[in-house]
């Protein structure tokens, strides 16, 4: 469909708003945003397109990007990305009072419009509020820029330090919240193998982590400490994905709400519960099974037993997508890609949580092999672009994690060593905030100094040092280490 030109719009009077900014007068043109109920599209939905959008585009997610299809010819399980070219004499395209609400209800969140009265006049500040306090952070397009050893890096580096002290301190109970949370995730799965599937206990953890803020804390403590092969294996996979989302969509300049970091956690929480089909001999074994083997073939029907589960749960299609598919590789000649689905049906999140189970799988505990570290298990999971994972979300998964990781244990060139505290801008990821924990002659520190390595530009990471293998007296001895970091305030 050729949209009706607009002669008389200026580029003023066209612009992108929110649903709470829609005021009468305005006319939509597009919906470039929708909440995530919408990726997949089932019966209800298709008929609330119909019923409102009709004669209208929508941009559907295809394999290598999108197309754009009229809405009549939409149909159950499309992924949609947005609506475009929406009629001028539809009624929804006319901005009345309520239906920003309306809009927002339904999960239909930024919009395209035309406005004749163009942007709301900006309020002007007094002078003396409009000079930046020198403590102002960057903006994010001098970050993307930020050379080392600038006035931007320096600026940069006063937040990082408030950042890491409250980081530090939210490490213990973080640790705590995190036991709790696998056992909700046990809880569940044993309740399942009595047939009495239930969220409750996976959305309290939840809760407790968005009431906290403690998602980052405990993605550090994966790394560190390793998991179990299942119950805190959800729970680290869970908030690992939630902060690789959130900060993708935030790259994006999108607007990120604790509706969708909850959607997403729960998710994660959710996306092995088809293991609780799995008898618990073969799900707690101590050894590896054979490609071949029966048990093998039980634990790959984790993923069609979970889509099922969640389904008669009444969970999200999208819930339902990640349990179903995050094996799925974009090779699906590779054994370990199941089940053999085209990969135009594997979401954008799926994908991403397929990256994020890879790299989660790595740093986590087995009995039938060795931890590793989350330096070397990002450095893994990058030589995998192109055969196995989407590689816009590979890419966005190593520019959240950082070279190396938070709780990554490294060497510098003074032959100190340091756990990193906080992960470099875009462009130097190899430049974290860290915090030495040993002096060159191999002392143990009992005071901290915390080093940017943005604005300590002589010294830089040498190599990442297994932490398992350095710190060996037990299993958590460089987890202990870091909660005991003290930086002086």
């Amino acid at each position: 469909m050729t949209p009706t030109p607009q002669t008389s719009q200026d580029s003023r009077s066209v612009r992108t708003v929110r649903g709470a900014e829609l005021r009468t007068g305005m006319t939509i043109q597009a919906i470039t945003e929708l909440s995530y109920e919408w990726a997949t599209l089932d019966e209800r939905r298709l008929k609330f397109l119909q019923n409102y959008f009709s004669g209208s585009q929508a941009v559907v997610t295809v394999e290598g990007g999108t197309k754009t299809i009229p809405i009549d010819e939409l149909k159950a399980a499309d992924h949609l990305q947005g609506i475009a070219d929406v009629p001028a004499t539809l009624k929804i395209a006319r901005v009345v009072d309520g239906l920003g609400q309306f809009m927002e209800k339904h999960g239909l969140q930024e919009f395209k419009v035309l406005d004749p009265a163009g942007p709301a006049p900006e309020r002007q500040a007094p002078p003396a509020a409009q000079k930046p306090a020198p403590t102002t952070p960057p903006s994010a397009a001098e970050e993307e820029g930020m050379v080392p050893g600038s006035e931007a890096a320096k600026r940069r580096s006063m937040h990082k330090v408030e950042e890491v002290w409250h980081f530090l301190d939210t490490i213990e109970e973080a640790n705590a919240d995190r036991d709790q949370s696998s056992s909700y995730v046990e809880d569940m799965l044993d309740q399942g193998r009595q047939g009495r599937f239930s969220s409750q206990g996976v959305e309290a953890a939840v809760g407790e982590i968005l009431e906290k803020g403690s998602s980052p804390a405990m993605k550090a403590i994966a790394g560190l400490k390793g998991s179990d092969q299942t119950y805190a294996h959800c729970t680290d996979m869970s908030v690992i994905l939630e902060e690789c989302y959130t900060q993708m969509l935030v790259r994006q300049s999108k607007q990120v709400s604790d509706a969708n970091r909850r959607f997403v956690l729960i998710a994660g929480f959710m996306h092995d519960i088809g293991k609780s089909e799995v008898p618990k001999d073969v799900l707690e074994s101590t050894v590896r099974f054979a490609p071949d083997s029966r048990e093998m073939q039980i634990m790959r029907s984790h993923t069609t037993y979970g889509a099922r589960i969640l389904a008669e749960m009444g969970m999200n299609s999208i819930s339902i997508n990640v349990a179903h598919y995050h094996h799925v590789k974009r090779d699906s000649t590779l054994f370990t890609s199941y089940p053999a689905v085209p990969y135009e049906q594997v979401l954008p999140i799926t994908r991403l949580a397929s990256v994020v189970d890879v790299y989660q799988a790595l740093i986590g505990r087995r009995k039938y092999k060795k931890n590793w570290v989350p330096g070397k298990a990002v450095e893994y999971v990058r030589k995998l672009r192109g055969t196995e994972f989407d590689d816009r979300l590979l890419d966005s998964f190593v520019e959240t994690m950082g070279v190396y990781p938070v709780g990554s244990l490294v060497r510098l060139s003074t032959n100190e060593l340091a756990f990193v505290l906080s992960i470099g801008p875009k462009d130097h990821t190899d430049r974290p905030v860290v915090a030495v924990v040993e002096n060159a002659g191999g002392e143990m520190l009992t005071h901290h100094t915390l080093l940017d390595l943005m604005v300590d530009t002589d010294i830089q990471v040498a190599e990442v040092v297994d932490h398992y293998e350095h710190y060996n007296k037990s299993e958590d001895q460089a987890f202990h280490i870091f909660q005991s970091i003290r930086i002086s305030r």
